[in-house]
């Protein structure tokens, strides 16, 4: 049938299966005349284009075996995309098809997203070892609950191009995760097991990328690193971003930040969900500093829930080279902006600052102490030249989603805003 692919049948296909873009251009030209179809069906790279499975139209569940067969074999020998998506929300179970595991060793981007179906992890045994020699980047979600013994996952920690890996199992009960660390460039992992982040982050050498989401240690096996007498040095690691999930009082970043040292980190993210208001984070400070210190190439800091604005002072004393700072969640008053006012009088903060984005940090600051940080900063082109020792400040964000702590600003100061806007300052008040 594959070689007598008639305009009659491309038709067909189209009509009757979800096709990708790709995949209609391509039945398209088979449909043109039959030099046209010759050529196309002798083209691998014309099939290789398309996202295989396709699925079946009435269920979008099932694979469609004969037109996803074509494309496997029209595209061959080169690499290919798999992508399972399931669209509606069956509460079935999705397997990995024996079609699709025969052709793994061509493998070049795997992808599995379950958001309400569960996901037979044992299909992923029918992979022949050795064969995931194209795979590049891996990306595993799911959102229900599921289960590995290791053994499952072991198939991926042979394959040699493997560089981006993407698993998102927040409800995983398996303590153990396989995969070829060492050589991994970009690695994003939601998974609640502290300890397997922090064991995971020490084990990627190479790794440019990093994103972790986890939830707090159980009080019981919270790490003793009172013996880490020399960091891990991840060289080459430029951005990284940590997401806890707590509930009780405790250094949850902490056993992060003492084990690393990071001199080419640019961008750092650090987030804590508490889930007590009354649970204290000053504590975090102290660990904070030090580590800022050992990254001297620091040029973006996101900071939630895990450091107080009275000790940003503190804080931003060791990041001379940042551009962006975004705060979150922390009430700020007067003393937060009297401290990031320049003054050609005193050694200023963050000099480097070009971009402020402060999130929820309430109402109680008035608008004198604001209004004077952004005119220190501010300055528009015709006065450039009587500014020196720190940069301008180009964009400011004010965002607050509870209605009841949304600043209400004088109408002169309003107009203020408007005209630096009109010079060329973004700047915006929700």
């Amino acid at each position: 049938m594959l070689l007598t692919l008639t305009p009659r049948t491309g038709m067909e296909f189209e009509s009757h299966y979800p096709l990708s873009a790709n995949a209609k251009h391509v039945l398209v030209l088979c449909g043109v005349c039959s030099y046209w179809r010759k050529v196309a069906l002798n083209t691998p790279r014309l099939w290789a284009g398309t996202t295989l499975p396709i699925m079946d139209p009435k269920t979008l569940l099932e694979v469609a075996s004969v037109p996803t067969n074509m494309f496997l074999e029209r595209s061959a020998p080169l690499p290919i995309s798999i992508e399972f998506y399931p669209v509606f929300f069956s509460n079935t179970t999705i397997t990995i098809s024996p079609m699709m595991t025969s052709a793994s060793n061509r493998w070049k981007r795997f992808v599995v997203v379950c958001v309400v179906d569960e996901f037979d992890v044992t299909s992923l045994a029918q992979i022949p070892s050795e064969a995931l020699n194209n795979l590049e980047s891996l990306q595993l979600q799911w959102s229900r609950p599921v289960t590995w013994h290791g053994s499952e996952l072991d198939v991926f920690s042979s394959a040699p191009r493997l560089r981006n890996v993407d698993i998102r199992a927040p409800l995983a009960t398996s303590n153990s995760l396989s995969m070829p660390w060492a050589q991994l460039s970009d690695l994003s992992l939601t998974y609640m097991s502290p300890q397997l982040c922090l064991d995971a982050l020490a084990s990627c050498e190479n790794l440019i990328s990093g994103r972790f989401i986890t939830e707090q240690w159980p009080e019981s096996d919270f790490p003793d690193d009172s013996d880490i007498t020399e960091p891990v040095l991840l060289a080459h690691l430029t951005k990284l971003e940590i997401y806890i999930y707590i509930w009780t009082t405790g250094e949850y970043l902490g056993p992060f930040l003492r084990r690393f040292r990071l001199p080419a980190l640019k961008k750092l993210d650090l987030s804590l969900d508490v889930q007590d208001d009354d649970n204290s984070i000053s504590w975090l400070t102290p660990t904070l500093t030090p580590f800022l210190d050992s990254c001297p190439n620091l040029q973006y800091l996101g900071l939630l829930g895990c450091v107080d604005a009275e000790d940003m002072a503190d804080v931003l004393q060791h990041t001379h080279n940042l551009t962006e700072l975004v705060f979150r969640e922390s009430q700020v008053d007067d003393d937060f902006f009297a401290a990031l006012t320049y003054s050609q009088s005193a050694t200023p903060l963050v000099p480097k600052l070009e971009t402020l984005t402060l999130t929820d940090v309430g109402a109680d600051f008035d608008e004198t102490s604001f209004g004077g940080m952004i005119r220190s900063r501010w300055w528009s082109d015709e006065e450039r030249v009587a500014i020196v020792g720190v940069a301008r400040l180009r964009r400011l964000n004010l965002w607050n989603d509870n209605q009841d702590d949304i600043k209400d600003f004088s109408s002169n100061f309003r107009q203020t805003l408007e005209k630096y806007r009109s010079q060329g300052f973004e700047v915006r008040l929700l």
